[in-house]
Formats: structure tokens, C-alpha cells, sequence
């Protein structure tokens, strides 16, 4: 039931029936990104803002139907994704071998080059997979490093934004 999803474990309807739902956790997920000669995992990250959709509709006036509106789809925008953490040896070097590889692509390619994909995948408390979103046709946007101060004790941050051409597509 809908309601044992709210309920300490061993508690409710669902006591004693197994394994509850496999819950999110919001600062548990990683991102991996895929073309075609090879998969690189960028590791964890400690934020990911807009994973996000807008369903853009146009207003279509009827003349005479003064008690509702009308609306047609006009297409799909995604936003663009934003990720940030703190530096790490192998996350950080990942992340910059990959931008290399992009810049290669841009630079000295032939100017067919496609994005690849970017997969984040969400974990629950138990490392256990809940959902993914693969972000079709990715380029990074840009890439920050972090602040540096010789008076400042905070971690060095660093953050990632990339764009894409959406994913919802079908499956097949």
C-alpha cells in the first residue's frame, strides 16, 4: 500500500511481508557517460540540479468556447544539468580526461562528431539501483574549477554542466 511508504520498517500493512520500496536517497548517485569507443564513469557527485523537462504548449484560440482554452504541444526543452562536488584524485582526473576527449572531437575532428550519452543513476540507502535518467546526445557546457585561498580551509569544488537533447526517448 501507498501508506506503508510513510511507516518505520516493521510497522503497518507491509510488516512483516518482505522488503520495503526501494527509496531514493538524494546524495546517493553517480553519472557515467557513453559513446562509441568507450565508457567513462565521472563517479559521485554531491549535487545534480536540473534534471527537468518542460512541455511547451501554445494557446489556441476557438472562438465561441469562452469557458475553457484549448492548448497544443509544441515541443520538449530540456534544461541544462548541473553537477557539483568536491575534487577527488580519480573523479576529478576522470572528468577531465573526458573533457580532453571532447575538445580532441571538436578540435581535430571532422565535425561529425555526436555527443554520446550521460547516464545518472539514483541509489537508495543499500546502494540498490532506483532509477536512472541517460541523457542522449551530451556536450559538456562548462566546466569550473575550484576557488583557491591559502586563508580559506574549505574543500575544493568543482562543477560540470552539461547539455543535451533530452531523456524521455523511446525505449527499443
Amino acid at each position: 500500500m501507498a501508506s506503508d511508504l510513510f511507516m518505520p520498517p516493521g510497522r503497518g500493512a507491509g510488516a512483516g511481508r518482505g522488503k520495503g520500496p526501494s527509496l531514493g536517497m538524494t546524495m546517493r548517485f553517480g553519472v557515467v557517460t557513453q559513446d562509441a569507443a568507450q565508457k567513462i564513469d565521472l563517479g559521485f557527485w554531491r549535487s545534480c540540479k536540473g534534471i527537468a523537462v518542460d512541455f511547451e504548449t501554445e494557446n489556441v484560440v476557438d472562438g465561441g468556447h469562452y469557458e475553457t482554452q484549448a492548448y497544443l504541444p509544441n515541443g520538449l526543452k530540456y534544461q541544462t544539468v548541473r553537477l557539483e562536488r568536491v575534487m577527488t584524485p580519480d573523479g576529478s582526473k576522470a572528468v577531465q580526461g573526458w573533457l580532453r576527449d571532447m575538445v580532441d572531437n571538436w578540435v581535430n575532428g571532422d565535425g561529425s562528431y555526436r555527443g554520446g550519452s550521460a547516464t545518472i543513476t539514483l541509489f537508495d540507502a543499500s546502494n540498490q539501483e532506483v532509477l536512472k535518467w541517460t541523457l542522449q546526445n551530451v556536450f559538456p557546457k562548462s566546466w569550473k574549477g575550484p576557488d583557491l585561498d591559502a586563508k580559506s580551509s574549505e574543500f575544493a569544488i568543482e562543477a560540470l554542466e552539461l547539455v543535451h537533447e533530452g531523456f524521455l526517448h523511446s525505449e527499443g
